[in-house]
């Protein structure tokens, strides 16, 4: 099934928002075998979002329109496609009273204007929002769909999750399995050489990798008779693709590097602290992002002067004046430094110049040094990192847990 997805809002066109639901919805839609092909945006205009989606209707079979579905005056999308469509909008109390439930429950009474919100055609399927006052609906047309979805996130991908996946799921007779395999620590043009007699598309499956945060993930999609048989040919797939990129991969579909890391510490029931310098707590935020760290995770400390390297973590003063607070040994000593003074089975560290000032030619901008110390061996990297002072930050992040990563699965 072809889809398009079309962002409506002044704010998505002028570029003042970023549209983060157009992937979203892209990513989530293939796992069904609904193939987008087209992505629109459209300012709040009721003829402009009319005559694209008359262009939509003609090349999609699956239309998904996210925004303008609120309570003012400018939030004209769902008047509008009903409006082309020839659908009357009725408020149903049901829908009305679930708004006001949501409005006591914040400790407010329900404005009248929010009452178009629960304005839909007789014949629309309602979408729940579990976390907004603006409901969702499909309306179908001859042999297309129409999906109206709210703009903000937090209401548009729980929606899409919860209620879109499930409906079309059940409407396609065609069975699909799907598996993002997340590698670290390669391009994607290298990714592609080892693994270029497995891209592709055949009858039985597609394969091909696009470009996430730092990450390259190879998406593949597999096609059945049943959900069984689609599952036995894209785990097949998954683990020819392992065989090739086995020491760059670090989870799928929505592993992420610091839950990976977390499964290990588990098994292994390793106690871990931080040391950090130019992350500035970054590695440590990581960490917590995964539920239950608290039970592996000591504790960390952000040690950005020369002092608090030698007071908080050990570091010689020796190794500082020789060889710099940006350097290989620094680094060492203070992975070494914070395992030491947390008692934990590993220790991690982080030293170098994020930017944009601060670099020299001997040290430039992006050069950092990460270290590993786990239980006696400690282990250090020299990285040439490039990008915005955010990006050298997260970037660092994410190859210190690769590392860590890599190391424990060793043991």
């Amino acid at each position: 099934m072809k889809a398009e997805i079309i962002a409506v809002g002044n704010e998505i066109v002028t570029g003042n928002t970023m549209n983060t639901n157009a992937g979203y919805i892209a990513k989530q839609i293939q796992t069904l075998g609904i193939m987008p092909k087209f992505h629109s945006a459209v300012c709040d205009n009721k003829k402009d979002i009319q005559d694209v989606l008359n262009k939509s209707i003609e090349r999609a079979e699956v239309i998904f329109i996210t925004g303008g579905l609120g309570p003012t005056e400018d939030d004209l999308t769902k008047e509008a496609v009903c409006d082309y469509l020839g659908k009357d909008l009725i408020i149903r109390k049901d829908l009305c009273d679930a708004i006001e439930n949501f409005f006591r429950r914040i400790g407010k009474n329900m404005p009248e204007r929010n009452k178009k919100q629960a304005a839909f055609p007789e014949d629309a399927y309602i979408l729940q929002n579990d976390h907004g006052t603006a409901p969702g609906c499909i309306l179908n047309t001859g042999e297309c769909s129409i999906v109206l979805l709210p703009g903000p996130p937090k209401e548009m991908r729980p929606m899409l999750d919860h209620y879109v996946l499930p409906y079309f799921k059940s409407k396609i007779n065609c069975n699909y399995y799907t598996i993002d395999i997340k590698c670290f620590g390669i391009g994607e043009s290298e990714l592609a050489e080892k693994i270029a007699h497995l891209l592709g598309e055949s009858e039985k499956a597609s394969v091909a990798p696009y470009v996430g945060d730092y990450e390259v993930i190879v998406r593949v999609t597999a096609y059945g008779k049943s959900e069984k048989e689609a599952q036995d040919i894209a785990f097949e797939i998954r683990n020819n693709i392992s065989r090739c990129l086995g020491e760059y991969i670090i989870g799928y579909n929505q592993d992420t590097l610091e839950n990976s890391v977390f499964e290990l510490l588990q098994r292994h029931n390793y106690t871990i602290a931080a040391a950090e310098s130019c992350t500035g707590g970054l590695i440590s935020a990581t960490l917590v992002n995964r539920s239950g760290i608290s039970s592996y995770f000591s504790e960390s400390i952000v040690t950005y002067s020369n002092e608090a390297k030698m007071k908080y973590l050990g570091v010689s003063e020796k190794t500082l004046d020789a060889y710099g607070a940006v350097s290989k040994k620094t680094a060492e000593e203070m992975a070494e430094g914070i395992k030491l003074k947390a008692k934990t089975d590993i220790g991690v560290a982080a030293t170098g110049i994020a930017g944009p000032e601060g670099g020299t030619l001997e040290k430039p901008v992006g050069l950092v040094y990460i270290a590993i110390a786990i239980h006696e061996n400690t282990f250090v990297y020299e990285l040439r990192l490039t990008g915005t002072r955010k990006d050298i930050r997260e970037k660092t992040v994410k190859n210190i847990l690769f590392q860590l990563y890599r190391n424990l699965k060793q043991i």
